[in-house]
């Protein structure tokens, strides 16, 4: 008697596990996708911010500076600022599971050109200083 009774708590454990083990896969799938979509469009919202606030300083002429507190995503891997010959943009790459994702923004400010931020999350304060007519992304943080 008492075997079989083992063995039917036994097929009910095993029967119950094998209906959640999948669901509980299935929902931590749809969790991260859920997750990366936030992060993007968070970094979106970072790169706009901070195109925003150079463009601002760049109006403003030379001596301007504001600071700027962005909430970036953990998987933050470079924030950089970056000026061509067709025009200036912020960039806020983050890594995604199919990659790198660049969050891009246009700006109309000339942009000193400065290394990037790397490996920074959260709430970052930044430091956007105009010197002589060329903006130019600080971190506070770095001597």
């Amino acid at each position: 008697m008492r075997g079989q009774s083992s063995l039917e708590l036994l097929v009910t454990v095993g029967v119950v596990l094998a209906f959640t083990v999948p669901v509980i896969f299935l929902l931590i799938s749809v969790t991260s996708v859920g997750y990366e979509d936030t992060a993007k469009s968070q970094a979106d919202a970072s790169a706009r911010a901070l195109a925003d606030t150079m463009n601002l300083v760049y109006s403003q002429g030379p001596g301007a500076q504001r600071e700027i507190l962005l909430n970036v995503p953990a998987t933050t891997e470079s924030i950089n600022a970056i000026s061509e010959t067709n025009g200036s943009e912020v960039v806020v790459s983050i890594r995604t599971a199919s990659g790198i994702f660049d969050a891009a923004a246009p700006t109309l400010a000339q942009i000193s050109d400065k290394p990037a931020i790397t490996k920074k999350s959260g709430l970052l304060k930044l430091v956007v200083q105009n010197k002589n007519g060329k903006v130019e992304l600080v971190d506070p943080t770095k001597p």
